[in-house]
């Protein structure tokens, strides 16, 4: 099989890293957030975590203005997060910047509706492997602070649905053995169309199937993720067919989309760099 070369002109390609969400807060047992804002901070705190020191540091007043939150609503939200343990704080002096630690995400009791700390598992991905604990990389510019903000804009444009679904599909995104997110969980045709959905997708983000179609075609419609012409060789990407041609009765050209925000440490990989 022949090295994927992949046209990656119309894409952002990040050298700004990665972030990880927990994939177990997207599940059909785990229950939104009490409230959107709650959420976008606890992204927020997640793009913002520093692995070399397992710690995230920043000023409440950094918060503050990133998230357009007032004082009070930061310490509710950051008290909430906390108290259901998401995050631990590791500094207590009012007067310093704010650091906390996060946390394997807890479990969720359905029966008694409380969240059960799952402190004792290491958060660091090869625990989190090891436990069954999916995750999910981000890259960091996919999730700007716009986008997370307290406005009637931004909570408009980007709701608790539409958050998720674009989080999860980035869950599915494997660029050098699908070029894309896996057509088996969406297919897509030649008019940006959404013809197929794999249940498990709605059901884990507890949506319905013509809520996530119609987020995923408006995501499409933000030029956030883009329809590609790729070329599969049984069930492998093997390039994109503007660079390619099939060249056995093997392959195939299929559609996938692709998001915009591409980590440049997924794309600098040997089998993607075309030179075989």
């Amino acid at each position: 099989m022949q090295s994927a070369i992949i046209n990656l002109d119309q894409f952002n390609i990040s050298d700004s890293g990665q972030f990880i969400l927990q994939r177990k807060i997207f599940s059909d047992i785990y229950p939104d957030f009490p409230d959107l804002q709650r959420f976008k901070l606890y992204v927020y705190l997640c793009k913002a975590y520093q692995w070399k020191f397992q710690r995230i540091s920043r000023a409440k007043s950094e918060m503050q203005k990133d998230l357009n939150m007032s004082r009070g609503e930061v310490d509710k939200a950051l008290d909430w997060l906390e108290s259901n343990f998401f995050i631990k704080r590791t500094n207590s002096h009012k007067q310093q910047m704010y650091q906390a630690k996060l946390l394997t995400a807890p479990d969720y009791d359905p029966f008694t509706q409380t969240y059960v700390s799952c402190e004792d598992i290491p958060f660091y991905t090869t625990d989190l492997k090891a436990r069954n604990q999916g995750y999910i990389m981000i890259p960091a510019e996919a999730i700007s602070n716009d986008m997370l903000k307290k406005s009637a804009t931004s909570n408009r444009t980007w709701s608790y649905t539409r958050l998720k679904v674009y989080i999860m599909l980035y869950a599915h995104f494997w660029l050098s053995y699908f070029g894309g997110i896996d057509p088996s969980i969406v297919t897509i045709n030649a008019s940006n169309q959404i013809t197929y959905i794999e249940p498990a997708f709605y059901f884990g983000i507890q949506r319905s199937k013509k809520q996530v179609t119609n987020v995923i075609e408006d995501l499409i419609s933000m030029n956030l993720f883009k329809r590609v012409d790729t070329i599969f060789e049984y069930d492998v990407y093997v390039g994109d067919a503007d660079k390619l041609s099939i060249r056995n009765s093997r392959q195939s050209q299929r559609l996938v989309l692709r998001p915009y925000h591409i980590s440049s440490t997924t794309v600098n990989k040997l089998l993607l760099k075309g030179t075989n």
